[in-house]
């Protein structure tokens, strides 16, 4: 007769056994992401960052994104930039943003390209958490960035980032997007689509359109009551950062179509107001182009490629030309040139 006797696993076995589910845990997760999380444009802008030296920094959301291009704004300066805004850049992304610059590169200058609706609105729950963060390179900005936002998040943007992305198009795209991320390569055409081309500055050139057939627009009523706490407390952290570094930083209102400002006038008026005392109040240039600077450039629909104020890409070369003229080349005593908004 045969005694049978239960082998009992030492806490240092299962522990080590643990460990190992974890590893390979981590591993499955890391190359999900790597081979099917997309390359996007905040990829080559955030390695543009890091990797080399710009002097101006541009941060801020789409309007940014589609209305500055750096080259032309910089042109006869002898200085470079590059543009960092992007659609869904809400405050804390741009604080961020602004601290992996300093760190990596220290640019002497930002731009904060303002957009209100940001103020007013929570950061999606969605990837969004990730899309900025997903690029930053391992550094203190990142760790901090991390800590300040994915605790608000769903837990599926920080382990499974690709999730909200089409998995058919993941799935075609993903030997494509294997050898780019390998090869440690930056393309800019494929970033390319039939209404915008990608530009190695970070600039988003956007196609004309004509205002037939711009999208529908659903506009965000401003209400300074209604600034959601963390987003200024944000801005705020961000102005005290560029102090800090010694960064010089600059608050821009980009022009939007006239139509649009004169039918939602009592909410853009609000906030210009409380930009403008918040600026003020910090000690922080604000070049507004639907006030101060109304009659620097057009307000016309032909400039813009739908109703959210996104300029085509011959309108925003132009802006980047006014733009830089007023920041960089004029002298003190001649901002009331520009005149005033009728």
């Amino acid at each position: 007769m045969h005694s049978s006797k239960q082998t009992k696993h030492s806490p240092g076995a299962r522990l080590v056994a643990l460990l190992v589910c974890a590893a390979v845990l981590v591993g499955v997760i890391y190359f999900l992401d790597f081979a099917l999380y997309p390359c996007t444009f905040t990829r080559n802008d955030v390695h543009a960052v890091v990797s080399r030296p710009n002097d101006v920094i541009l941060l801020g959301a789409s309007n940014g994104k589609m209305g500055i291009d750096p080259d032309v704004l910089l042109e006869g300066t002898g200085r470079s930039g590059h543009n960092l805004c992007g659609g869904g850049q809400y405050p804390v992304d741009s604080l961020y943003l602004a601290l992996l610059a300093a760190e990596k590169q220290d640019p002497d200058t930002i731009i904060y390209v303002v957009d209100p609706g940001y103020m007013m609105l929570e950061k999606e729950v969605g990837n969004n958490y990730m899309v900025f963060l997903h690029e930053f390179p391992l550094s203190k900005a990142k760790l901090e960035y991390a800590f300040a936002t994915l605790g608000k998040g769903d837990f599926r943007s920080l382990f499974f980032p690709f999730y909200e992305y089409e998995l058919s198009y993941e799935l075609s795209q993903m030997k494509h997007t294997i050898a780019l991320k390998a090869g440690r390569i930056y393309d800019t055409e494929d970033l390319r689509s039939e209404t915008q081309a990608y530009h190695e500055n970070g600039f988003i050139e956007r196609f004309p359109v004509e205002q037939e057939a711009f999208p529908a627009y659903t506009p965000v009523p401003f209400d300074a009551e209604g600034v959601l706490p963390e987003n200024e407390e944000a801005l705020l952290k961000l102005i005290k950062l560029c102090r800090e570094k010694e960064i010089t930083l600059i608050a821009v209102a980009a022009p939007m179509y006239g139509g649009v400002l004169q039918s939602e006038a009592e909410s853009w008026n609000n906030a210009w107001e409380y930009f403008g005392n918040l600026f003020a109040q910090e000690e922080v240039p604000f070049y507004n182009f639907n006030t101060q600077y109304y009659k620097a450039f057009t307000h016309d629909a032909k400039a813009f490629t739908d109703y959210d104020s996104h300029l085509n890409g011959d309108a925003a070369r132009a802006f980047s030309h006014v733009l830089g003229q007023i920041l960089f080349a004029e002298k003190p005593g001649e901002q009331d040139a520009a005149g005033d908004r009728q």
